[in-house]
């Protein structure tokens, strides 16, 4: 689990302040883990089966409806896909891609959750667009954007729900970029390099008997998930992406 930057809210956790501050910070060029996947027709299938997008610089946050003060810092893996089923076409006029994920979720607890870690496995219906490339070039660097990211779960020992939305079509902007790299000749395997800026929200309502009982709310917010090496936004792009999630912020949980 990363190190959380200060709170700026007395009431509440803020992650367009976190996000803020993230961008008055030096930036550098941080590393996911390699993906390295067979050629497909001249091109990478996406999305890179075997490998998995991280949250190397960025955490999700539950904060809305827990006491002031208080949060949980979740680290996040994407991984897993399966159900893999692409066509043409889609927002940036490319592919579109239709899959089911896993999305792991390291929770630790901050100020009266003090102590407080769960690992909680939650299964993602996935749809991604990506920009038209050309095939049997390298490198193949285009647009992403994640069209839509959600799942559920009910009847946790702690959480009587947890859901988990993200992507464009929910009105949650979540773009990307990927680039290709040939590691040989033509037939050889791929090097991926992809992130997507996900602006995410977290809905939840506290399980009867649980340290959340009687809790409940909705926290927007924005997290790089990324693999490969992917420069770090620079600090004018975090500062927007916090602006815009504050903007996108519900302080109402609809279920």
């Amino acid at each position: 689990m990363k190190p959380f930057l200060p709170c700026m809210s007395k009431q509440r956790i803020s992650h367009v302040s976190l996000l803020v501050v993230a961008g008055l910070m030096t930036t550098t060029s941080a590393q996911a883990a390699i993906c390295v996947v067979p050629d497909s027709a001249g091109t990478a299938g996406l999305p890179p089966v075997g490998c998995e997008y991280e949250t190397p610089n960025d955490d999700l946050f539950i904060s809305n409806g827990l006491p002031a003060g208080t949060f949980i810092q979740i680290d996040s893996v994407l991984n897993s896909f399966f159900g893999i089923a692409t066509a043409a076409g889609g927002s940036l006029g490319g592919e579109k891609e239709n899959y089911m994920a896993t999305l792991e979720l390291d929770m630790e607890g901050h100020g009266t959750l003090t102590g407080y870690n769960r690992f909680i496995v939650m299964q993602v219906t996935n749809e991604s667009h990506s920009a038209p490339r050309t095939p049997n070039t390298t490198p193949q660097s285009f647009a992403t954007d994640m069209f839509t990211m959600q799942g559920q779960i009910f009847g946790d020992p702690d959480f009587d729900l947890l859901r988990i939305t993200a992507g464009t079509n929910f009105g949650l902007p979540s773009p990307g970029h990927t680039t290709l790299t040939r590691l040989g000749p033509v037939g050889s395997n791929w090097n991926v390099d992809s992130f997507f800026d996900i602006t995410y929200r977290i809905d939840f309502v506290g399980s009867p008997g649980s340290v959340l009982q009687g809790q409940s709310g909705s926290t927007v917010g924005t997290a790089r998930f990324q693999l490969g090496n992917i420069p770090e936004p620079s600090s004018a792009v975090l500062i927007m992406l916090g602006l815009a999630s504050f903007g996108a912020r519900r302080n109402t949980l609809s279920y």
